[in-house]
């Protein structure tokens, strides 16, 4: 079995430019983009595209049951999943969670093997309730840390702008 590949160095020092980008991005392509599906696919496509560590990303809806899956850029993906796992996680406690080993987060729900780590953000209305996360997956250990946090906290308001 072969260890998971660490995210290069340069990439960390490198993350605030493509976010950044990718923040422009969004901007200017949401502003003529109306409704929540098309708002959501547009930025699951867009940090796809922009951030060469994310392997999946993608929505999934806050159903009372379960989280469904919505607009994603990726592999195959679970299309249901229970409120456990990181996603479940971050719905339930309404904040991110950062997850540097999947393997090691009590209740996670492989949708994929070769996801590695994550980053999950939930998606609040206008009232304060999660209606959705978004998740990230990628194949290497520890690709998420604090800058992935605060961008895609940046971003998740603006899918639900009018």
């Amino acid at each position: 079995m072969h260890q998971p590949k660490q995210l290069p160095v340069a990439l960390k020092t490198d993350k605030d430019s493509l976010y950044q980008a990718a923040v422009a991005e969004i901007k200017e392509r949401l502003e003529r983009t109306v409704g929540v599906i098309p708002r959501m696919a547009t930025v699951a496509a867009v940090l796809k595209n922009t951030m060469p560590h994310y392997f999946w990303c993608g929505f999934y809806f806050a159903e009372e049951d379960e989280l469904v899956i919505g607009p994603y850029q990726g592999t195959s993906a679970c299309a249901n999943i229970a409120y456990t796992g990181v996603c479940g996680t971050a719905a339930k406690r309404e904040e991110t969670v950062i997850v540097p080993d999947v393997h090691q987060f009590p209740g996670h729900i492989p949708c994929d093997d070769a996801s590695k780590s994550e980053i999950v953000v939930p998606v609040k209305d206008d009232e304060g309730r999660v209606i959705a996360v978004f998740d990230v997956d990628a194949t290497t250990l520890k690709a998420f840390d604090e800058t992935d946090k605060k961008y895609l906290e940046e971003i998740m308001p603006i899918v639900l702008e009018k």
